[in-house]
């Protein structure tokens, strides 16, 4: 049991990884527009019982650094030669913490036991307090990229972090959206690279 418990504590204080290195000289001269994104998510919630209500505003945040960073101009124009257009559809622990399992039992059954205490014995299947195993954190966002008004790039994108299940909810759903924003700065500039050059 300590060595279980000494191993959820190290995994829950294992730092985010590096930010992947951008070029700052990338997209030296371009004008980029990224309004800020839509949240098209059901709700807010991200699982473990967590809401997380400004993600989209934390993710414009990161958008406009990580293009900053890269070398462009970035302002929240929705109108401009060069327009990133993003909505953020999901961020969630994983499904395994979204919702009571299948297997799952209450941790009172509501009926008086044989004792006559209403709690159930201890030799009773009970819901567990701890899962086993890391969870898998997921923040999607549906990206595209427009060219003086024609869409020349259009993807959705996955960002991922891994975590024991519950711990550090919404640092973790932070850092799966940090990833999932490097991942579509990554993708954006090759696609600009690209247009520039013809």
């Amino acid at each position: 049991m300590r060595l279980a418990l000494a191993l959820c504590a190290a995994l829950a204080c294992t730092p985010a990884p590096a930010r992947r290195p951008v070029d700052p000289e990338a997209l030296r001269g371009v004008t980029l527009g990224i309004p800020p994104p839509a949240d098209a998510r059901p709700s807010p919630g991200i699982g473990c019982g967590q809401v997380s209500q400004d993600l989209s505003l934390r993710a414009h945040k990161l958008l406009i650094a990580a293009f900053s960073d890269a070398g462009a101009t970035a302002s929240n124009a929705s109108i401009g030669p060069w327009v990133l257009t993003v909505a953020l559809r999901e961020a969630t622990m994983g499904p395994e913490d979204e919702r009571a399992r299948r297997t799952d039992r209450p941790l009172n059954e509501g009926g008086p036991d044989r004792s006559g205490s209403g709690y159930p014995t201890l030799e009773q299947p009970q819901q567990s307090w701890f899962n086993s195993g890391l969870g898998n954190v997921v923040v999607i966002l549906d990206a595209t990229l427009a060219r003086d008004g024609a869409v020349v790039w259009r993807d959705t994108v996955a960002g991922h972090a891994s975590s024991p299940p519950c711990i550090q909810a919404i640092d973790k759903v932070r850092e799966a959206l940090s990833d999932a924003v490097d991942t579509v700065c990554t993708q954006v500039t090759a696609v600009v690279r690209g247009q520039s050059r013809h």
